[in-house]
């Protein structure tokens, strides 16, 4: 299980002509932990997002992402959900439980690449916090985004 800033930015290659096609800049998940895929940064002048379903992803190295050839869509095929930073991100958003507790703002995700799935969340409080206390780690529960804020589905 990896977060995802340590994909951020790694270098996309087709798996058959060894083309570097892009590079990862976000990743698309279901409120229920989900991963649907990735957004992708591709490479050259006019340089546009495309959309990475996952099961168009052959491996996750620590150097790279090899994909299946053509696996790349356009941007509008972006499924319904949620994502870090882009449109749609999430990040930065306070997080509270249901029973009206904060417990940071919500920073990275970490996520099983082969399985697909939210493993959890990283949390912040701030930078003195982090540096005294370190970062918080919550399971993947359910959410559900407003405008102002993440609500997770548990009780502290």
């Amino acid at each position: 299980m990896r977060t995802f800033s340590h994909m951020k930015g790694l270098p996309v290659y087709e798996q058959k002509t060894g083309k570097n096609v892009g590079k990862i800049s976000d990743i698309c998940f279901t409120n229920t932990g989900k991963v649907q895929g990735f957004i992708v940064e591709s490479k050259g002048w006019f340089a546009r997002h495309r959309y990475l379903p996952l099961h168009g992803v052959q491996a996750f190295g620590s150097d790279g992402v090899i994909v299946h050839d053509d696996a790349l869509l356009r941007s509008s095929s972006l499924p319904a959900g949620y994502s870090l930073y882009s449109e749609r991100g999430i990040a930065g958003k306070p997080v509270i439980t249901a029973d009206g507790q904060k417990l940071g703002l919500l920073e990275d995700v970490y996520f099983h690449g082969q399985l697909g799935i939210i493993g959890g969340y990283e949390i912040t409080e701030g930078f003195f916090a982090d540096l005294t206390e370190g970062k918080k780690r919550m399971d993947a529960v359910p959410f559900t985004v407003g405008e102002e804020a993440i609500i997770v589905n548990t009780m502290m």
